[in-house]
């Protein structure tokens, strides 16, 4: 045995137990979820029946469900854009602040990330509460006659999920595109002030597409963050009210996995291909070679 293929089965040696907990935790539960989703299964007696197709046949017959991936959309679509957004400002005003400056507003930005989801949502529906939360408060005392319901109202519901989604998540985005930012040679700046570009074309022209590839990861994670969204909304709103909230996720918990296992398994399935596939389009479509 050479000098290559020692240090090559040692590295498998290192990486078997990782690669054994992986595949229990992941690669056999989503075969099982794949095998139950073409099968009547019933838990308590333990049976399984196949049945082809049926259980994704009969899920896009529920008027139900198809309002859940309505309700998903919307959330995706009001949340991902302006998340970029907000983090792009942050992230490039953070990376032009001087050195203590930057350290310490990195550190109050990155405090939200470190709290639970659940306790996030569960502060939030204090701080959204109509009758005592801050906000309302506030409202009442500069004049709002009538301040919105955020979370108990339908109309105002999933905006404000929408809220709780971007205090929770911009410090993770943050912190990816200012690493970026800050990657990005300091020469290319100085040469683009010899030839008076202003900072709005600088960022535009030169900042945006060196952060390409860090762009495009946040893009990629935030929608799958989106898609998947469940612990804050439910213990936010726990789908409600009258089912505004109910995304894909909240309607497979809620609804489908107590009532039908193989459904939710066909579900389960729909939703990993979908986010599959918009990983894929987006890897393919918007990520390009950078080079300073």
């Amino acid at each position: 045995m050479n000098i290559q293929q020692k240090y090559s089965a040692a590295g498998v040696l290192f990486l078997l137990p990782s690669l054994i907990v992986y595949s229990c935790v992941f690669f056999y539960p989503l075969l099982l979820c794949f095998f139950n989703s073409f099968g009547k299964v019933n838990l308590i007696l333990g049976s399984w029946a196949f049945n082809g197709f049926k259980n994704y046949s009969n899920l896009f017959r529920r008027a139900d469900f198809i309002r859940s991936v309505k309700i998903t959309l919307q959330y995706v679509i009001m949340l991902v854009p302006v998340l970029l957004v907000v983090c792009l400002w942050v992230a490039n005003a953070v990376s032009q602040m001087k050195p203590k400056a930057s350290a310490l507003s990195t550190t109050i930005i990155f405090l939200p990330f470190m709290v639970a989801m659940v306790s996030a949502g569960i502060i939030w529906d204090w701080v959204f509460d109509p009758s005592f939360g801050i906000i309302n408060t506030v409202l009442n005392f500069i004049g709002v006659a009538k301040a919105p319901g955020w979370l108990r109202s339908s109309d105002t519901a999933l905006l404000s999920t929408v809220i709780i989604t971007i205090w929770i998540r911009c410090p993770f985005s943050i912190m990816i595109l200012y690493g970026g930012m800050k990657n990005v040679p300091e020469e290319l700046y100085e040469a683009a002030a010899i030839e008076g570009i202003n900072p709005f074309q600088r960022f535009f022209r030169l900042t945006l597409p060196l952060i390409n590839p860090q762009l495009v990861l946040c893009f990629t994670l935030d929608m799958i963050f989106a898609f998947r969204a469940f612990d804050q909304i439910y213990a936010a709103t726990m789908g409600g009210p009258g089912g505004a909230t109910r995304t894909v996720m909240i309607y497979l918990i809620i609804n489908v996995f107590i009532e039908n296992y193989g459904m939710a398994s066909a579900m389960t399935v729909l939703v990993l291909l979908s986010l599959f596939i918009i990983s894929v389009l987006q890897q393919t479509l918007l990520k390009r070679v950078v080079e300073y």
